[in-house]
């Protein structure tokens, strides 16, 4: 119920700077169309201008009291109308009063104080029902800047809490498998298993301590696609090959944590388990007008029932997060041959 024309340096201006401007016009009415003297003038309208002034403070609250948005029509414009009549009958009757008192040897003043009386509850009406106009556009403004912000806050949360679950849609194929040959190493090459260990550790940890809307360096984000190849490697062997190439200038660019990776899962699991041969995946980074292009690719098995609908679940959980964190929804692209499967994502600058 803060009366937000003080809550602001510039609120607390414009109030003031009106409420002058008000007091100089009075004054200068009753000065020059009525031949009052200056003095006279001045301390009438001084005295009209603060009990207006203290009644506007007192306004706001009735304002936020009868919000124009949940009170019914008939109920405000009886409420502003006794409201209006009140205070407009007190402060006429104790601006006559007081006026007439500080200024009784004042015979033609006091003259024209009562017959401007009508005068001035016109006037007084006029200014309550500007100060009330007001009032409730600022009311209206303010309301409407909260809910922008409350709606603001909450697609963040959305939208993090989407982000967050979309990252966490990390294969678990993945884990069972490396367990797995974990499990193999430790009889026949203990040392392979601590590695593959190792790098299995590293990779869960990169993928939790990332947050839901984090980016991090591509750089960083290759080490991790490494430590996740190589792990498939030892599952593999021969069978799995792998060229990356990024020029230094890439690498500082900032991606959304956990972005590749899937597209190399993909690779994997539609090229290399489905063959004995030997299969490679390529990555390719170059820098455009734009943005950097990731490029990845891998062949595809002659007997392979490899296809675009059988990728969707990553794919789309890939294209999602790019809309999410860019607001486009274009920046994933897919190229598929009879002999190779590329993605390619653009990442804006």
């Amino acid at each position: 119920m803060f009366n937000s024309l003080f809550g602001t340096r510039l609120g607390l201006i414009a109030f003031s700077v009106w409420w002058v401007i008000v007091a100089a016009s009075h004054t200068v009415i009753i000065a020059y169309f009525y031949n009052i003297p200056y003095q006279i003038s001045i301390v009438d309208s001084l005295l009209s201008t603060i009990l207006f002034a203290i009644l506007s403070l007192g306004l706001w609250f009735w304002v936020r009291f009868s919000d124009i948005e949940t009170t019914k029509p008939l109920t405000l414009l009886i409420n502003h109308i006794g409201a209006a009549l009140a205070s407009i009958a007190i402060i006429v009757t104790l601006v006559s009063f007081s006026l007439s008192h500080i200024f009784i040897n004042e015979p033609d003043y006091i003259k024209f104080l009562d017959s401007s009386m009508p005068a001035r509850a016109i006037t007084g009406t006029f200014l309550y029902l500007l100060i009330a106009l007001v009032f409730y556009l600022v009311t209206y403004i303010q309301n409407y800047r909260e809910k922008l912000l409350r709606e603001g806050e909450l697609k963040s949360l959305i939208k993090d809490a989407e982000l967050n679950w979309l990252k966490l849609q990390l294969n678990p194929h993945f884990l069972f498998n490396s367990l797995n040959s974990i499990s193999s190493l430790t009889m026949t090459m203990p040392e392979k298993a601590q590695e593959m260990i190792i790098r299995l550790s590293d990779l869960l940890r990169y993928s939790l301590k990332q947050k839901p809307d984090s980016l991090v360096s591509l750089e960083d984000e290759l080490e991790n696609c490494i430590k996740y190849l190589e792990i498939e490697k030892v599952r593999f062997g021969s069978r799995l090959n792998y060229s990356i190439s990024c020029t230094p200038e890439c690498q500082k660019y900032k991606v959304p944590g956990m972005i590749l990776q899937p597209l190399f899962e993909n690779s994997i699991k539609y090229s290399v388990a489905q063959s004995t041969d030997r299969s490679t995946i390529s990555a390719s980074i170059v820098k455009l007008s734009d943005g950097i292009e990731v490029s990845i690719s891998n062949s595809v098995p002659l007997n392979s029932n490899f296809s675009e609908k059988g990728t969707g679940v990553g794919i789309d959980n890939i294209r999602r997060r790019l809309r999410l964190t860019y607001g486009l929804s274009n920046l994933l692209s897919i190229e598929k041959t009879k002999e190779s499967f590329t993605a390619r994502i653009l990442i804006p600058l």
